[in-house]
């Protein structure tokens, strides 16, 4: 019983997180917060494209966001490192 509910609130902790955020971004083009938005969205449903796949791993991504960022990185978008 214990084991079920801590399962569940590491469930809905993590599916109530954040998408991408514009702050961890930039533009080589220096583009908007809505422009960012638009891309992000886009990249988001194309995201298992193979196509994505292949480039974010050619860009040098590896993990669930391998398409993700491979889209944004096509759109001119980086992500910002720590």
């Amino acid at each position: 019983m214990v084991k079920n509910i801590c399962l569940l609130v590491v469930l809905i902790l993590s599916g109530c997180s954040e998408g991408p955020l514009f702050e961890d971004f930039s533009h080589k083009g220096a583009k908007s917060e809505k422009e960012f938005l638009v891309d992000s969205q886009k990249c988001e449903k194309e995201k298992n494209k193979h196509s994505n796949k292949i480039q974010g791993r050619e860009f040098g991504f590896e993990g669930q966001d391998t398409g993700y960022l491979g889209c944004m990185k096509l759109e001119g978008w980086s992500k910002k490192t720590i």
